[in-house]
């Protein structure tokens, strides 16, 4: 497996993104087109996920910072999917900044 990180920085408290990404996530509509068997388990005391699919697993963290929170998501692929991580990390590029800015 190889692993990539996506950070992405938005202006809300990490409380706010975190119920936002949340929502986002359990709907699962925009990262089932690439995995239909995701499962993301929340984890709202240390605001992480774990996301799961058949084909790659993700930890996503939600850290404070200054200016508000930053998403950082951790994504193992096999080998072999390496070539679609550009494309992963642009689909939750967008996502992020389609519900949090």
């Amino acid at each position: 497996m190889a692993q990539f990180t996506i950070n992405h920085d938005v202006k809300q408290p990490v409380d706010k993104t975190f119920d936002t990404v949340q929502k986002i996530l359990s709907k699962g509509d925009d990262l089932k087109k690439y995995d239909p068997k995701i499962v993301c388990t929340f984890d709202s005391a240390t605001k992480t996920c774990k996301i799961l699919g058949s084909q790659f697993k993700a930890d996503l963290k939600i850290d404070s910072t200054t200016d508000g929170s930053n998403i950082q998501v951790t994504v193992d692929l096999p080998f072999l999917l390496m070539p679609f991580k550009g494309k992963i990390s642009e689909s939750l590029v967008k996502l992020f900044e389609k519900h949090l800015g």
